[in-house]
């Protein structure tokens, strides 16, 4: 893939590339869209990706490289599974513990914070790994999809998982920490395929939980409207 990088404002100081495509069609429409269970400042959300040029980013570099050197078959199956869909990896365990996955709510939440991570991520403009990578002395394989045609923080794929971890959990607590790690999972194999660093991660598992919050408590505020209506 070519590196889809330019350097603002004529300076070559590697803080400056960024990511420079434009949303494609698909994603221009979701950029319009309407959130209204989600009614937080989505740019109080999470904190300024780490530069380019900084510490943070030089080791999430040289974890990836390491990282991606040498995937395993169950690390590519992990990753392969992910990219498709993040709510697979859930699908095993709620099935094996006779638990329902509440597709509708999900979707509905997803619906509400699709938009919203989009903003962040053409916001900040963080250029991939794979693309930031050689101008740092670092080599990273990537596994191509079709799945990381967006600046890179922060991680839709792991906002997914977790937001899918956060409603599960809420309704099924016993199994918090199973679908937590299942969340985690989702971000790791968005590093082992190289399109994301660590702290992309970190800053979805922020998102997934603010908004979360911030829907739940919407989402009861209506329904506490829609009782007292018919009361």
């Amino acid at each position: 893939m070519t590196h889809i990088l330019n350097s603002t404002g004529g300076s070559k100081d590697v803080d400056d590339l960024k990511y420079e495509l434009e949303p494609n069609d698909r994603d221009k429409e979701w950029l319009k869209k309407e959130h209204p269970l989600l009614t937080l400042d989505w740019l109080d959300l999470i904190p300024e990706p780490p530069k380019n040029s900084s510490q943070s980013t030089r080791s999430d570099l040289e974890e990836i490289e390491k990282e991606t050197r040498d995937v395993s078959k169950e690390e590519f199956d992990l990753i392969m599974l992910v990219d498709k869909e993040p709510s697979d990896l859930f699908q095993p365990y709620l099935k094996k513990h006779n638990l329902k996955y509440p597709k509708k709510l999900i979707d509905k939440v997803l619906d509400n914070v699709y938009p919203v991570w989009l903003k962040l991520k053409y916001h900040y403009k963080r250029p991939r790994p794979f693309q930031l990578a050689p101008h740092l002395g670092y080599v990273i394989s990537v596994i191509q999809t079709k799945t990381h045609q967006t600046p890179s923080y922060p991680s839709g794929h792991a906002i997914e998982g977790s937001i899918i971890a956060e409603v599960l959990s809420t309704l099924y607590p016993e199994h918090e920490s199973t679908f937590k790690d299942f969340a985690k999972s989702v971000g790791r194999a968005r590093l082992l395929q190289g399109v994301h660093y660590q702290t992309d991660n970190e800053a979805s598992y922020i998102v997934a939980e603010k908004c979360w919050e911030n829907i739940k408590s919407n989402m009861e505020e209506f329904n506490d409207k829609k009782d007292r209506s018919r009361s």
